[in-house]
């Protein structure tokens, strides 16, 4: 994956380059970046180390742990920090990537636009000085679906979520640190998790002050939010994730302007941490048997037709391209659970409901995301049926209360298990599909086989 493999290859910012004033100076012929929006503390010269090779910004010094300080912050300059900064990243430990054993490099970005991101990294560090860190949280803090989406776009988006607010930027030091812990290979590898625990005490800290801010909107508030819940759920923190869950929907109704939400149409920046809220609320119905927090409506009949903005298959649309579940199977999980908690219908009209849905999982033509690579594209369409029968799966477990031995389901799970053994394990798509597996191993398979 093209996030994954700029870890082994560094972005330094040469000391060199920086003007008298100790400021960046901007390249002539750079790419446009438009940074109005965005609030980049460029004076601040309080800095904490990111491990052994970056530094982090940190409004109060005082309340940085000390195993995470590189030097008091009064003392040194921008300029210093920076390399300070450098020589940490050459002469600390090094992440080993691609990992030990890969038998093939190219698997790790097979859409090979590593070198586009890393192009976009140094257009960025010419045109404004950029702290250190941020490149580091690059790195590690998503891992999307389909990463091919315009490399400045993403650059631009998570430079504007890490300065959206402190919360954000600690949330996101989180999960740069996870993934860290996850990746690097040396004797401090092991005790980083431990580390991140402090990190995440502050982000917590600085969240509760952030939402009771005036200053900040929804949105910047809603970062914050989703990048500590997005910890909290890949650290198992589960009774946190939903707490903040509940606490995320006034903001996602200020966000989107009121409680629907429409995947097939939700798109851009101001969408992204939407997207991934989205996601999360549908899921948490589908594992607590509860209905989701908002509701989620589409037009299914403009979607089917061809040429339509529904229909299309969008690199930023929706949450496809962030975590692989086709648009309209995610649209189709909501209306099931809406489907199975809707008190004004009978039994016998929820299942008729339901066989409608089954109908149309079984018959919608998906369009797949595009890619340049014929075994990605494979897989993909491989990973899209999977998909298509874990959504049928659901209808029967949900609506029909169909059991392991009905031949509907047991005729899907032998479909998505002998998909998913053509697939490569750990790799995209195979990472992504976390919820079938689990449901076809929790709810499904029974003793002896099926």
């Amino acid at each position: 994956m093209a996030v994954s493999e700029l870890m082994a290859g560094s972005m330094p910012i040469s000391t060199g380059d920086l003007n008298t004033n100790g400021s960046i100076p901007l390249g002539d012929g750079s790419a446009a970046w438009d940074y109005a929006t965005v609030n980049v503390n460029s004076g601040s010269n309080h800095f904490v180390g990111l491990g052994p090779s970056s530094s982090w910004p940190w409004t109060d010094l005082s309340s940085v742990p000390n195993r995470f300080c590189t030097a008091p912050g009064s003392r040194i300059t921008k300029a210093q920090a920076i390399r300070m900064w450098e020589y940490a990243h050459d002469f600390g430990p090094r992440i080993i990537w691609p990992p030990k054993g890969c038998a093939n490099s190219d698997e790790l970005d097979p859409e090979g636009v590593a070198p586009v991101f890393r192009q976009s990294m140094m257009a960025m560090t010419r045109k404004t000085p950029i702290e250190p860190t941020f490149q580091e949280i690059l790195y590690f803090c998503k891992l999307f679906y389909d990463y091919t989406i315009p490399s400045d776009k993403i650059v631009k988006w998570l430079f504007r979520k890490f300065n959206a607010s402190n919360s954000a930027k600690y949330g996101m030091l989180c999960m740069a640190g996870l993934f860290r812990a996850d990746y690097e290979r040396s004797m401090l590898a092991s005790s980083w998790r431990d580390g991140l625990q402090e990190v995440y005490s502050l982000a917590i800290e600085h969240l509760s002050r952030d939402l009771e801010n005036d200053g900040l909107s929804a949105w910047e508030k809603l970062t914050g939010l989703a990048s500590i819940m997005e910890y909290e759920f890949h650290t198992g923190q589960i009774s946190k994730y939903f707490s903040h869950g509940n606490k995320a929907v006034p903001l996602i109704k200020a966000v989107i302007g009121g409680d629907t939400i429409d995947l097939l149409n939700l798109r851009g920046e101001q969408m992204f941490d939407v997207n991934m809220w989205a996601w999360c609320d549908i899921l948490d119905s589908m594992a607590t048997c509860a209905p989701t927090r908002l509701k989620y409506e589409s037009d299914l009949g403009r979607a089917s037709q061809r040429g339509t903005e529904e229909n299309a298959a969008c690199q930023d649309k929706g949450i496809e391209w962030l975590n692989g579940i086709p648009n309209i199977l995610a649209v189709l999980l909501a209306r099931i659970s809406a489907l199975r908690h809707d008190l004004n219908l009978s039994e016998q009209e929820k299942v008729s409901k339901g066989a409608e849905i089954e109908q149309l999982v079984r018959n919608w033509d998906i369009r797949p995301l595009q890619t340049k690579d014929s075994r990605l594209r494979i897989a993909r369409i491989g990973a899209q049926e999977i998909w298509r029968h874990t959504t049928i799966l659901y209808v029967h477990h949900a609506i029909f209360k169909s059991g392991p031995g009905h031949p509907i389901v047991r005729d899907s799970v032998k479909n998505i298990i002998k998909i998913s053994s053509t697939l490569e394990p750990g790799s995209n798509p195979d990472s992504f599909l976390y919820l079938p597996y689990f449901i076809v191993s929790l709810l499904f398979v029974v003793p002896g086989g099926v």
